[in-house]
């Protein structure tokens, strides 16, 4: 017997078919917005200044070589000195008796060896006629060698003593100016202990101290330097010296720069700013803001976008100074686009869409 569908079986069976045709693929997850920047799109320069002071190339700090009080003081802070002029004195009474001590004993060994001398030539003149051994002739030789050392030794000592005599005042190694007195008539100083501090004449440069943070700005920035006196006028300047540890007081470390400036132009002492100049693109050199920067396994990265692909993956960099809310970081070459935020929710390889005003609305 042939059997026939109801109709509300038939309208039930045509609603299921059609539900089913109408159904679709789930759409794809959108893909995540990323802001990027551009290395090297923004021209403007990273500038940052620091004051310092003007100083000699060469600043000594001068002593007495011997230990003694002070009995007078010759010059002044800020005065000019010639090399060989007195500076200071002491007091010299032990060191002349001293002297007078050395020169007795000379004496006395000097007539000890005249009489050895002729000891000796006695008896080589009797040793010749058989009336004295070779032994006696031998220990006069001895004695003639004695009296030889005693005297050479007594003509060191007397020697020393008047170097001594004579360290009692202390002159200026160098053409310089005087820029502090350590020590004034009455003290009593020790050997070495500075007493004068010379700056040489010579190059003249800038002395400035550096953050922890900036540090790295002194061996890759353009430097120029302005005198306070002169604040239009900016000279070039070249890094010359930079501390390898840091004060233990500030926690700063300390740098020097020569400075290409006409002869006088620069006085000591004189207040100065030392300006350091990084574009944004300089010797592989980028500033990124900070959100830009994530760490792993001890090592600064960055994720760079690879537009062809719409990927981003992990670019090493190294940290060249902190700035604010910048970074200066080395590793990237123009063009590079970076993501500028929203570093630490990404992964290698990942797909992303560069962000927009069209992506956020």
């Amino acid at each position: 017997m042939k059997r026939t569908l109801s109709p509300a079986l038939l309208l039930t069976a045509c609603a299921l078919t059609l539900t089913a045709c109408s159904r679709e693929e789930p759409a794809a997850a959108p893909l995540r917005p990323v802001k990027l920047m551009t290395v090297g799109e923004d021209a403007a320069a990273f500038t940052t200044e620091l004051a310092g002071d003007v100083r000699a190339r060469v600043e000594s700090g001068l002593g007495f070589r011997v230990n003694g009080k002070i009995v007078s003081r010759r010059v002044e802070t800020g005065q000019r000195v010639q090399r060989g002029q007195e500076l200071a004195r002491l007091d010299p009474r032990d060191f002349e008796l001293s002297g007078q001590t050395a020169n007795s004993q000379l004496i006395a060994a000097t007539a000890q060896l005249d009489n050895a001398r002729s000891e000796y030539a006695r008896y080589q003149a009797l040793a010749k006629k058989g009336h004295v051994s070779a032994t006696e002739l031998e220990r006069k030789r001895v004695e003639l060698s004695t009296a030889e050392a005693q005297h050479q030794q007594a003509q060191s000592g007397l020697s020393l003593e008047q170097n001594r005599l004579a360290d009692t005042v202390l002159r200026a190694d160098a053409d310089g100016v005087v820029v502090a007195v350590l020590a004034d008539a009455g003290e009593v100083v020790g050997a070495g202990q500075p007493v004068i501090r010379l700056a040489q004449d010579g190059p003249r440069e800038i002395e400035v101290e550096f953050p922890e943070n900036r540090t790295a700005l002194a061996r890759l920035a353009k430097a120029q330097v302005s005198l306070w006196a002169k604040p239009n006028v900016k000279l070039p300047a070249t890094l010359r010296e930079l501390s390898a540890a840091a004060d233990p007081v500030t926690r700063t470390f300390r740098a020097r720069y020569t400075v290409k400036a006409p002869p006088g132009a620069l006085a000591l002492g004189q207040s100065a700013t030392l300006h350091l100049q990084l574009p944004a693109m300089s010797n592989g050199t980028a500033r990124l803001p900070t959100t830009a920067i994530f760490g792993q396994q001890g090592r600064t990265l960055v994720w760079v976008y690879d537009e062809k692909t719409s990927t981003v993956k992990r670019h090493l960099v190294q940290s060249a100074g902190v700035e604010g809310n910048d970074v200066l970081v080395a590793g990237l070459a123009p063009g590079m686009q970076v993501v500028a935020a929203g570093v630490h929710v990404l992964a290698e390889g990942q797909k992303v869409q560069p962000f927009t005003t069209t992506n956020h609305d």
